[in-house]
């Protein structure tokens, strides 16, 4: 059994046995209405999905499903108490529009198991081109089904659409948390690099202790792809010279950082670690470092990292994703100048 099938066997454990966890749980299962989870990319959202079905339908076993095809384009998941559809799915992705006549083809009609038809919709905030007629959907249809919805990026979801649902946040876990699940629950040691690090992200915690037992793993576990988003950032700056024209540079990492669907948020993450470990990053932006002031600079220009993402981020969240390179490129031009 691999790590992460080892996690999974004991995710309702864990979460039932953390005390803030298991009560954001039952609040969760209290709610009878559409219901809207949201995340930070580090937490695995489907798996409290699939312990919120097991919970709410009562099942004993590993939940199946069985996968369809609907109308050549649409790919769903079906259980006999649920439909599952992943808008992330390549396939949907592309076929947004034809999503309201395959939602309109199952909810028009009764259940016949159940009260209500219960949907879940993985990445919602990929109908974003379809929200109008979603939210139609929602006020026409409510007597007949009941919405499961996740997303990372919550601001990327209209207000329209957030007020008919109950939002729960549910936070990453805590490194001392994601320490405790590796001693107490998988029963391995965490890797020393990630120690210093201290991340977040569970689930690339997880793959990195996999790859640990895999032959030839040193080769691939260097110290920058442990504590690095994107580790070619750390190359990047090393050879970077402002006195350049590096626009066409910028412009092609900009590019890559899309590709890897990084998000803004990974690469503030990644321009912090740039601060906290070597001085290759600081050396750019500072013609001399002082080492009296040195943990000053250090505060500051990690403040001006956190303000800049944060700002870029509003701007990129009110206009188009496919905007997304332009607005990366703009963050990595402030961070480098």
């Amino acid at each position: 059994m691999n790590i992460w099938n080892k996690f999974e066997d004991n995710f309702e454990k864990i979460i039932i046995e953390n005390n803030e966890y298991n009560i954001l749980l039952n609040r969760i299962l209290l709610s009878q209405n559409n219901t809207l989870l949201f995340s930070p990319i580090g937490f695995p959202i489907d798996l409290l999905v699939d312990l919120i079905i097991k919970k709410k339908f009562n099942l004993q076993n590993k939940i199946y499903r069985t996968e369809h095809i609907w109308d050549k384009y649409i790919i769903y998941n079906e259980n006999t108490k649920f439909l599952e559809l992943d808008i992330m799915n390549p396939e949907n992705s592309k076929n947004i529009e034809k999503i309201t006549t395959f939602l309109l083809h199952i909810i028009k009609h009764k259940n016949i198991g159940l009260e209500k038809h219960y949907i879940i919709i993985k990445n919602i905030d990929l109908l974003s081109r379809i929200f109008y007629d979603f939210r139609i959907l929602l006020e026409r249809f409510s007597n007949n089904i009941t919405f499961l919805c996740t997303s990372h990026y919550i601001s990327k979801i209209e207000s329209p659409i957030k007020s008919r649902f109950n939002s729960f946040r549910i936070p990453l876990f805590t490194f001392d948390e994601i320490n405790y699940i590796f001693t107490n629950y998988l029963n391995i040691s965490i890797n020393d690099d990630l120690a210093i690090t201290k991340p977040r992200n569970i689930i690339k915690t997880l793959f990195i202790a996999d790859l640990e037992c895999k032959p030839g793993a040193n080769d691939i576990l260097t110290d920058d792809f442990i504590k690095y988003n994107y580790p070619p950032f750390v190359d990047f700056i090393k050879s970077f010279n402002k006195n350049k024209n590096n626009m066409e540079d910028i412009r092609y990492l900009s590019n890559k950082c899309c590709q890897y669907n990084l998000t803004i948020l990974n690469i503030i993450e990644d321009f912090i670690n740039l601060v906290d470990y070597g001085d290759y990053y600081l050396k750019l932006k500072y013609s001399k470092l002082p080492i009296k002031k040195l943990e000053e600079i250090k505060r500051n220009e990690k403040k001006y990292i956190i303000k800049t993402g944060m700002d870029v981020d509003y701007i990129l969240s009110q206009t188009n994703k496919s905007k997304e390179p332009i607005h990366i490129e703009l963050l990595l031009y402030k961070l480098l100048y």
